[in-house]
């Protein structure tokens, strides 16, 4: 990694991270999952930030990911509309109004979305976001799975919503690597930690 270009000993630093969180997120037993994202969601509704909001932007999670599937009933229950992201394009997220009567479908990369016919929501409809990660630090810096999706849709978005990563408690990194386009969290929440920037 000496003399290699900045660029270049960020891309390999974050190839390298990402397959090691990877593993060791794969490595979470179910029963883990389940309290894992049971305590998450518990922690993100009782921040404040949540207090008045009107949307949520969710995700449908895959299987080793924190379950979004509890936060977003509660947030329902609450009468908080939700949004999920649908990939349309290279680094384009589609938002959707997701309800308790719709069906989700299978979309690109095997995520569960919402189907093309769901209303679409506007980004600056959005007050929260809650935001998915291979990895974050406590300074709220995120690694995603590489493709830049919610890299583009956060600078898009330009603060005019809250950030909310989550993560289990081995998802967290001493440091994690960050390019010019790298877009940081507010905050980030794990089972144990809450970390704001």
């Amino acid at each position: 990694m000496v003399g290699m270009p900045d660029s270049e000993r960020i891309a390999y630093a974050k190839s390298e991270m990402r397959f090691r969180v990877r593993a060791a997120r794969r490595a979470v037993l179910p029963e883990q999952r389940i309290a894992a994202s049971h305590a998450v969601t518990e922690k993100i509704l009782a921040l404040p930030e949540l207090a008045s909001i009107r949307s949520v932007l969710a995700y449908g999670a895959m299987p080793e990911e924190i379950d979004t599937t509890e936060l977003i009933n509660r947030l329902w229950s609450h009468g908080v509309r939700v949004a999920l992201p649908r990939v349309r394009g290279r680094r384009d997220l589609q938002l959707h109004w997701h309800t308790p009567d719709c069906e989700l479908c299978t979309g690109a990369y095997g995520l569960k979305e919402p189907c093309p016919d769901a209303p679409e929501a506007l980004p600056s409809e959005i007050d929260i976001v809650i935001v998915p990660g291979v990895a974050y630090d406590l300074e709220c810096r995120r690694l995603g799975l590489g493709a830049g999706y919610y890299d583009s849709l956060l600078a898009e978005m330009h603060g005019s919503a809250v950030t909310i990563g989550v993560a289990y408690d081995e998802q967290i990194a001493h440091a994690v690597p960050c390019g010019d386009y790298d877009e940081l969290v507010d905050i980030v929440v794990t089972p144990s930690r809450t970390a704001r920037r």
